[in-house]
């Protein structure tokens, strides 16, 4: 499989050689693990034991935050850089690695995380359905990403579209979901390339939706147990936009934390555990 060409300027100019990437994530990480929420749901829906697979490990941080007395953690990364930061986490389980062509047997892992990865990936059908090939039966896949694709979201590489975007996404929302193989996300361009400057997700690939995700899961044999688009831990408040946008977003916000459909869908973030029940 050829990769594609921006992977591979994000990997020689920032992934591979940028220390102060990773230090920044470590220091995001560390903050989020401290706060509890997302990494407690994240770790209840995982196997208490067994072998646990984080795929886009990064520099590590993930693996110690969700290192348990009876897990054993292995990372995987495309940058070499990475790998050789995470190493120490996981000594000798680090490998550097696509997610798009994991080098491990097929059902070797009780569970495998994608933490703030999907939204970094040129073909994240492609990933995702390694991630399940290389998962055990009953072993539990857990995907936790910034919803960007949503219709309250969107990347900050996105350039133009908000109103009929906004629109586009919130009549989809009202559409009944059904299984299906491809998960539509929009691909954008990632303007870390253009300026050489890193700030919040400015390498990002692609615009991850909770909706989408689920029913593309679904269609490749999973049986999702839990999935939240963040309200419990995260609020639309944080985020900058016009005194419209922001009228939209606490009204929405406001459906959703009352559970009502599609609204409860609508969060900033994604977070879907799902296990896979087949043979």
């Amino acid at each position: 499989m050829n990769r594609d060409p921006v992977v591979d300027r994000l990997l020689r100019e920032l992934w591979s050689r940028d220390v102060d990437y990773y230090a920044r994530a470590r220091e995001t990480v560390r903050q989020a693990a401290s706060a509890g929420a997302e990494y407690r749901l994240l770790d209840g829906y995982l196997p208490a034991a067994g072998r646990l697979l984080e795929v886009g490990c990064g520099e590590g941080s993930n693996l110690e935050a969700l290192a348990g007395r009876g897990r054993t953690t292995f990372g995987c990364d495309l940058s070499p850089l990475a790998a050789r930061l995470a190493d120490p986490i996981a000594p000798g389980r680090v490998v550097v690695a696509e997610g798009e062509r994991l080098p491990f047997a097929s059902a070797s892992f009780d569970g495998v995380v994608a933490i703030s990865v999907i939204e970094h990936l040129s073909r994240p059908e492609v990933a995702l359905a390694e991630m399940i090939r290389v998962l055990a039966r009953d072993g539990v896949l857990a995907v936790l990403s910034p919803q960007y694709g949503g219709p309250l979201g969107a990347s900050p590489n996105r350039a133009g579209g908000g109103a009929a975007r906004f629109l586009r996404r919130w009549l989809g929302a009202h559409r009944a979901s059904s299984a299906r193989s491809a998960l539509g996300w929009e691909r954008v361009h990632p303007k870390v390339l253009d300026h050489g400057v890193y700030q919040g997700d400015l390498d990002a690939l692609c615009e991850p939706e909770i909706r989408s995700l689920r029913a593309f899961l679904t269609a490749s044999g999973l049986r999702v147990i839990a999935s939240t688009s963040g309200y419990e831990w995260h609020s639309w408040r944080e985020w900058k936009g016009t005194p419209g946008q922001r009228v939209i977003r606490g009204i929405f916000e406001r459906l959703g934390r009352a559970g009502i459909p599609p609204y409860r869908d609508f969060g900033p973030m994604i977070l879907v555990a799902a296990k896979r029940t087949d043979s």
